[in-house]
């Protein structure tokens, strides 16, 4: 029964009806979750009383909805509420193919962009092995851009009825109606069916070869080759009959007329073979300059060569025997296997997602190349190449997961979170934990089942895939680190990166390095980069800047055999480890992530009273972070991330945007001293991230105030300004909180240092109490301890977590950040400590903890009327795939363009 307007199916309303056929009715609607239109397939009667076959109609929508590519209409899933279930497809606006060549003849410079985009969706999909069967002008839409869309990839052959083996093997392509069972039906339409799709026989991508030559020959000459006056007469003459040559323009080129020849074969052995060879026909990859058009079938009559006269007789004998064995041979050798064709593709990560924890990898892949698993929403999220969508694991939820990497079997995913080291199972289940770890930089997963990771003030550890007490392999003093640590085949040396830390830039400088493991013999291989990886094809693969390089290695000598080759532009890589966002399987699928996006996003400070109501701040949108009201209300220090990583000062009075610090290092959240005379901040200017001050208004000199290998940001300072709480990473113990006391000796003592992750410290303005955040119960909670004796009492405040504890300008209020917005307590201090049930102050998606990233992302006004927050501003085309890191891009078969861009050397086995 066809569907009113105003039906609703799940979360879809029904707004029109724009197509029917033997496929089912098709409406468009409204995803009234996602806010964005579909259309709606309903599929026909027969899945509803048939569940076998609508079973198998899931396993085959599966595989369809693989298919991600610019020019397939995407499958987004099935919705079985309501009476029929529906197939819901990607909504294409715009005319079809068939509406364009109703208006005749498609001249060739506008028709070539449009096949060839048919093309490119064709091979694409034949590479996941998906054959269209059904292509046709009416299933190719053309939007106002140029874009093309193919649609019902795949959906004639998934909704026929199942056929037995018996039949299966004589006629795949007929499916039987509900209204005569012994009719057959031939799945397609006539005019664009290849001959043994007509007679009924099995049928490979070489039918979409055929369909796709009728296209291009109808778009071009503004008639179909084989058409008649009925379904019979059409089936007839695409058995039998040649299309009429004459009929395409003379300015067809003659490269792409053979392959349009070669398309339209009725012999399948003689047809073409790959739809990616007429792509590079229409692209004028095998077009002789010079050349006209000419008949293939014509043979051209040469003058009598040389070895045709009678002095070259007896050599001619000679070289016909020699030329006959060497035909034999090439006969009856084996086939050479074609190399796999390259082929790019992304997922799209849903509206609901947004990828986090930049501060490490973020992206791995199986061994395999079936599974993606990528941190989004401080969880990790496992896809399936062969799934509709993503699932999210079980265990790993609001946990801000980091680098997440796969055993050799595939079956388990290890990553970091809340310092430890932990697995869960591909198939779901509780995370489970391997070892306590801290401050670690990079891991992986060997064949012999030991995961190796590197860890700052020790070296390159390692414990079993079990799990069990991580023991040290390869010692590496401070200040440098051991980065992604792998080890190499044969388990006698380790591939690393040696160097200091600090952001993105610092790392470029580093060095990778092999050590053989019983000596501690480590040769430098590459000055210059990071994040190395080696491959089984015999390569080192590793990040300088946005780039992945490769370099051609022995593995037995432990030596590179070439240099290095800029392979992949664009990727991006995790502020602080400097990780590429990139992972490659063993079957050479590579996945990373764009490069850019992260640190090119735009945000605007606003006031946000309690109410609500916002109002801009001033400054012009930028990547701002960590904002600090002065002590009079009157400045606020932004730190910047663009390609200098600098403090900023915004005047409210005036409205200036002036810069505090001017080195190529990384500078870092600023703070006011409590008179409003110094700016304190973090950064790597002498090497490790330390701490620094200087005049608020930029005069006089930068002194250095600590000196240490670990990192140093500052938090908060006493309200006299003799003390400031200092957040450490980097020690044995990970995250910790020490006090550095500003007096002559600036002595550095620990304040709270556990085995657990405490950060963000917050002195109250009384100088009595410290609020702090912890994972010290498994979730990130706030806490409050007596100040500086904080081993007197400690009371939690948030209590269903919470981050970035911040004191109300009077002492009686104190706030933290969740997802949902800025909550609140009130506190009592007279007699002893007490708050009250936490409520929500601020409600609102602003800049926050599910970013991932450090440091208190909020401020309060000196008079705690209004809270001065971080607002992601709109991106300037809402169209970009790209903004907000959306989309994971994919290689197949990358192994292919690495082994023929950078030296080949013997690959390992």
């Amino acid at each position: 029964m066809p569907l009113k307007v105003g039906t609703t199916l799940g979360p879809y309303e029904v707004l029109s009806a724009i197509g029917a056929g033997g496929m089912g009715e098709v409406y468009k609607a409204r995803d009234t979750k996602l806010d964005r239109d579909v259309a709606l397939k309903i599929l026909p009667d027969a899945f509803v009383d048939d569940p076998e076959r609508l079973a198998r109609f899931q396993r085959e929508a599966k595989v369809l909805a693989s298919l991600n590519h610019p020019n397939i209409a995407a499958i987004y899933g099935l919705e079985e509420s309501g009476d029929s279930p529906a197939l819901v497809l990607e909504y294409v606006p715009g005319p079809t193919l068939q509406d364009r060549i109703a208006k005749g003849p498609i001249p060739l410079d506008e028709a070539l962009p449009i096949a060839r985009q048919i093309a490119e969706a064709l091979e694409a999909a034949h590479e996941q092995g998906v054959i269209h069967r059904d292509l046709k002008p009416a299933n190719v839409k053309v939007k106002d851009d140029g874009t093309v869309k193919v649609l019902d990839f795949g959906l004639a052959k998934a909704l026929q009825p199942e056929l037995s083996d018996l039949d299966a093997a004589n006629s795949p392509t007929m499916t039987m109606t509900a209204a005569a069972t012994k009719m057959g039906v031939i799945m397609g339409t006539a005019a664009y069916m290849s001959p043994e799709q007509a007679r009924g026989k099995q049928v490979d991508k070489r039918a979409d070869i055929w369909a796709f030559g009728v296209v291009l020959f109808e778009m071009l000459a503004g008639t179909a080759p084989f058409s008649g006056d009925d379904v019979t007469q059409t089936l007839a003459r695409v058995v039998e009959r040649e299309p009429d040559w004459n009929a395409l323009p003379a300015t067809v080129p003659p490269s792409l007329d053979t392959y349009l020849r070669r398309c339209l074969q009725k012999d399948l052995r003689q047809r073409v073979q790959a739809i990616g060879d007429v792509r590079l026909a229409m692209e004028g990859a095998f077009e002789a300059t010079g050349g006209e058009r000419q008949d293939p079938s014509e043979t051209l009559v040469a003058a009598p060569a040389l070895w045709q006269r009678p002095v070259f007789a007896a050599a001619a004998l000679v070289l016909t025997a020699v030329v006959a064995g060497l035909a034999v041979w090439t006969l009856t050798r084996p086939a050479p296997t074609p190399p796999a064709p390259i082929t790019r593709m992304s997922i799209v990560l849903p509206q609901t997602q947004q990828l986090t924890n930049r501060i490490q990898r973020s992206v791995a892949i199986s061994p395999t190349g079936t599974h993606v698993v990528y941190v989004a929403n401080e969880q990790l999220y496992l896809r399936p190449f062969d799934e509709l969508r993503a699932q999210a694991l079980s265990g790993t939820e609001a946990t801000d997961p980091s680098v997440p990497f796969f055993s050799p079997d595939g079956q388990w995913i290890a990553f970091l979170s809340q310092g430890a080291l932990k697995k869960v199972a591909v198939s779901g289940g509780a995370a489970v934990t391997l070892a306590e770890v801290s401050g670690v930089f990079g891991a992986s997963w060997g064949a012999d089942d030991t995961i190796l990771f590197g860890q700052a003030g020790q070296g390159i550890l390692r414990v079993a895939g079990a799990g069990g007490t991580p023991e040290l392999l390869v010692p590496i003093e401070r200040p440098n680190v051991g980065h992604q640590p792998q080890m190499l085949p044969g388990g006698e040396a380790v591939l690393y990166t040696l160097g200091t830390g600090g952001r993105q830039g610092a790392w470029d400088t580093a060095q990778i390095v092999v050590e053989q493991v019983a000596s501690g013999d480590r040769t430098v291989l590459i000055e210059g980069g990071t994040d190395a990886r080696y491959l089984p094809t015999g390569h080192l693969v590793y990040a300088l800047g946005t780039t992945l390089l490769a370099a051609p290695f022995d593995v037995d000598r432990l030596e590179l055999t070439g240099g290095p080759v800029p392979l992949v532009e664009g990727v991006s890589r995790a502020f602080f480890t400097g990780a590429a966002n990139a992972a490659i399987a063993r079957n050479g699928t590579l996945v990373y992530l764009q490069a850019g996006r992260a640190r090119d996003t735009a945000r605007t400070p606003v006031w946000v009273d309690r109410d609500g109501n916002e109002e801009a701040v001033g400054p012009p949108p930028g990547n701002y972070l960590y904002p600090r009201i002065s002590p009079d209300g009157e400045s606020v220090i932004l730190d910047r991330r663009d390609d200098e990583d600098d403090v900023w000062v915004w005047d409210l009075t005036r409205e200036a945007l002036t810069r505090l610090t001017f080195t190529e290092a990384s500078n870092r959240m600023g703070l006011w001293t409590p008179d409003g005379q110094r700016i304190i901040f973090s950064s790597t200017r002498d090497g490790a991230q330390n701490l620094y001050w200087r005049a608020a208004d930029g005069t006089g000199p930068v002194e250095r105030l600590t000196e240490s290998p670990n990192i140093h940001w500052p938090m908060s300072f006493s309200p006299d300004g003799s003390r400031l709480v200092v957040w450490e990473a980097g020690s044995a113990t990970g995250n910790d909180l020490l006090v550095l006391t500003l007096d002559e000796e600036r002595r550095l003592d620990p304040l709270i240092v556990t085995e657990f992750s405490e950060m963000n410290a917050e002195i109250s303005p009384d100088g009595q109490w410290l609020a702090y955040e912890s994972d010290a119960s498994g979730r990130t909670e706030v806490y409050v301890q007596p100040f500086p004796d904080v081993d007197t009492g400690r009371w939690p405040i948030s209590t269903s977590g919470g981050q970035r504890p911040l004191w109300g300008p009077q002492g009686r209020e104190l706030f933290y950040f969740t997802p949902g917005g800025v909550m609140g307590v009130t506190v009592e201090t007279r007699e002893g400590f007490t708050a009250s049930p936490p409520t929500l102050i601020i409600e609102g998606s602003y800049f926050g903890p599910q970013q991932g990233l450090r440091g208190r992302t909020y401020d309060i006004t000196p008079d705690g009327t209004r809270f001065l927050m971080l607002k992601e501003a709109a991106p300037a085309d809402t169209d970009d795939p790209f903004a907000g890191l959306t989309q994971i891009h994919v290689v197949l078969n990358w192994f292919e363009e690495l082994q023929a861009r950078v030296q080949d050397v013997q690959p390992t086995t």
